[in-house]
């Protein structure tokens, strides 16, 4: 049966590889309701927070910097979430030949350094736009500012490195009875590398 369009926005999201069986549909829709949750209730707490603020302080500028720090943490964090939960249910598991693995992880890592040089260039746009928008001078100096430019390097990297990571770990070798099992890292331990990671984007953003 030819998949919807709606089934492929699904995958696509999610990182899932092959039919969207009913296993992993009933699992999508669960982190989906886990989310939708965790976003009505923070989203409330966000703009009840960002009120007082305002009313408190009449700083609007602050109120603006702790909304976007924390939307920018909760994107993060429903990442680090989603990359969990599909590790820990094998939702998004890559089956591969052991002859297919080495071409398999060449288009992985070509993915993520495409994903990465998008990111970079977008978030360095926006960093652009946000700084340029308050006065409306000069672009050019904001265009060729190292600083900005170092930093959407970086920021591409992170991002990059992060997916890069997450899918290389999905790979899961199909046994051919002469080959050995891999060793892997623990699920622990990738969510503290991804942690850490976004822990220096955060700070690298707000800076």
């Amino acid at each position: 049966m030819k998949e919807t369009a709606g089934t492929k926005i699904i995958k696509w999201f999610y990182g899932i590889h092959g039919p969207l069986d009913e296993y992993r549909r009933n699992e999508v829709n669960r982190i989906g309701n886990n989310i939708a949750i965790f976003l009505l209730s923070v989203n409330l707490i966000l703009a009840f927070t960002a009120t007082l603020v305002v009313l408190g302080t009449n700083n609007y500028e602050l109120a603006l910097d702790i909304v976007v720090d924390s939307l920018l943490f909760i994107i993060f964090a429903t990442y680090a979430y989603i990359c969990y939960e599909l590790k820990r249910h094998h939702l998004a598991d890559i089956d591969v030949e052991a002859k297919q693995v080495t071409r398999t992880k060449k288009k992985i890592i070509k993915k993520a350094v495409g994903l990465g040089l998008y990111f970079g260039f977008g978030m360095y746009g926006m960093t652009i736009l946000i700084d340029w928008l308050p006065e409306r001078g000069a672009l050019l100096p904001l265009l060729t500012d190292p600083f900005m430019i170092v930093l959407a390097v970086i920021e591409g990297i992170i991002f990059g490195l992060a997916t890069g990571l997450v899918e290389l770990h999905q790979i899961k070798i199909e046994p051919d009875g002469n080959s050995t099992p891999t060793k892997r890292l623990p699920l622990k331990g990738w969510l503290i590398v991804l942690v850490i990671i976004i822990i220096v984007a955060l700070l690298l953003i707000h800076s």
